[in-house]
């Protein structure tokens, strides 16, 4: 159980790292496609940052 809850930690973390970036990209103008490359969110979760 210990095990599962690093690890969902872990995946949380770096989800919240990707909305991150994306909240960056977004500021700093990058074209809405480019910011899904980089970061693999959907067009929705990056529209409702």
């Amino acid at each position: 159980m210990k095990i599962e809850f690093k690890l969902e930690g872990k995946i949380e973390g770096k989800t919240e790292e990707k909305f991150e970036v994306a909240k960056n990209a977004k500021i700093e103008g990058l074209p809405l496609e480019l910011i899904i490359k980089l970061t693999g969110l959907t067009k929705e979760d990056i529209e409702n940052i």
